[in-house]
């Protein structure tokens, strides 16, 4: 993978003072969806009208996670991303664990995958593997709900919003995912599947027993988390008996308003393996 520049205007709009999400926003209004960009060294094609998109192209995505990254993952690691949408996390891993390393991407949505896609042949980056599936608990087929507005491409397995467009989709376990079997170590595993992040764990917990993952990255949201009869308490006890520790974690946010009107807390944390008595994680 080589070094892209992002073009003039994308450099332009991340330095204005003040407006630049405005500006990204008319930019994206007057080219509608075919908007080149750089996003860690990747060329990618962004539609502004959305918003997780448009923070790409402005360089402010997830700064705290991202900066997660950027401490966790190194030269030949290999790092997972469950929910890789529209491929923030997927290209800065490649970025960073170079061509001795791997990233393995998951990604149902056809829209948010297709802009992966794109980046992989526009970029030549050959240490991606892209895999167009939803990961949980073992493999078959599900429903993915795809949302019908443009604003926030935030599908999910869990039901929501009845608008929402089902299309039907593979479904995969990371403990039955034939390209891991092989590989040792996993530096890192990024979880964020709107709710459905117990049946991911589920999927994959001979590579947890085994030791293998050695940090987890995952978001917890108390509204899509009820939606798969479930809470956050117990989800964050679910790592704890795994033997995960929290290495660092975002801000409680509490009573945020989300679709609809709906209200939820929201958290991402970072867990990571204690070391072994003989100093390996």
């Amino acid at each position: 993978m080589k070094y892209n520049s992002p073009p003039f205007y994308q450099n332009a709009i991340q330095i204005l003072p003040f407006g630049s999400d405005r500006t990204a926003r008319a930019l994206g209004f007057l080219f509608g969806r075919k908007i080149k960009a750089v996003v860690n060294q990747a060329k990618v094609t962004l539609d502004l009208g959305e918003v997780i998109q448009r923070r790409m192209f402005l360089g402010n995505y997830e700064p705290t996670e991202t900066a997660w990254c950027k401490q966790c993952l190194g030269p030949g690691d290999t790092f997972i991303d469950v929910g890789a949408n529209f491929g923030h996390y997927t290209t800065l891993g490649a970025a960073l664990v170079g061509q001795n390393g791997k990233v393995f991407a998951f990604e149902p949505s056809p829209v948010a995958s297709k802009v992966i896609e794109d980046a992989i042949t526009e970029s030549g980056i050959h240490n991606i593997v892209l895999t167009r599936a939803a990961v949980g608990s073992k493999n078959g087929s599900a429903s993915l709900f795809l949302p019908t507005t443009r604003y926030l491409h935030s599908p999910s397995i869990l039901k929501s919003d009845p608008d929402f467009v089902p299309i039907e989709i593979p479904l995969i376990a990371l403990d039955q995912f034939e390209p891991l079997k092989d590989v040792p170590s996993i530096k890192l595993v990024k979880i964020d599947v709107e709710g459905y992040e117990p049946d991911v764990l589920d999927g994959m917990e001979q590579l947890i027993r085994a030791r293998k993952v050695k940090n987890l990255f995952c978001e917890f949201n108390s509204w899509w988390l009820e939606r798969n009869a479930t809470t956050s308490k117990q989800l964050l006890e679910r790592f704890f008996d795994f033997g995960y520790q929290i290495r660092e974690q975002t801000k409680l946010q509490r009573g945020l308003r989300g679709h609809q009107g709906a209200l939820f807390d929201l958290q991402d944390i970072w867990f990571q393996l204690p070391e072994s008595g003989d100093g390996r994680a």
